[in-house]
């Protein structure tokens, strides 16, 4: 059975880990130069970084368990989409291992995220997903998400474009 705990600052090295594990597997073909692959990992993964951000009142990391690690999440709160658009939750990242997509446990671990962001006072969960991800954006369209637009991450050798989808809590 799937858990959700927050993380603390203790756990920066098992979400570096994870990080690094979930983001190669299901994300290194999409990058073009592999130096900047690695220095995007660096930056995101590195364990001070996490330290961090884990000490960040403005957001929280989530780990999900079965019983062990299987996998993280991270949000934001009260952060707008734009100078125009709502103001809610962002899920920044819903990431699991190798071998543990497709058990159910996004589904779960995307439901108990919800419910701490309305407990919270949130009406809105919002989220960005590569153009490239058709498995990601089935799975947040089947979870009640419609597309609000469309931005664009680039890195000196490519554009990627990402779509902003919403929720309503």
């Amino acid at each position: 059975m799937l858990t959700m705990r927050k993380a603390s600052v203790d756990d920066a090295a098992l979400i570096s880990e994870m990080g690094f594990a979930s983001y190669m597997h299901h994300f290194a073909h999409l990058w073009r130069e592999q130096s900047e692959l690695q220095d995007f990992l660096r930056q995101e993964y590195a364990v001070p970084t996490l330290q961090q951000s884990l000490q960040d009142e403005r957001s929280c990391w989530f780990i999900a368990s079965d019983p062990s690690p299987v996998g993280f999440a991270k949000v934001s709160w009260h952060r707008a989409v734009d100078d125009h658009g709502p103001v809610g939750t962002l899920l920044h990242k819903l990431y699991f291992l190798p071998g543990k997509t497709g058990l159910g446990y996004g589904e779960t671990l995307l439901t108990e995220i919800a419910r701490v962001a309305k407990s919270r006072g949130e009406t809105v969960l919002w989220l960005e997903v590569l153009d490239a991800n058709p498995n990601a954006h089935r799975f947040y369209r089947r979870q009640g998400f419609t597309h609000l637009k469309e931005t664009l991450f680039s890195t000196p050798s490519q554009q990627s474009t990402l779509h902003i989808l919403c929720k309503p809590l």
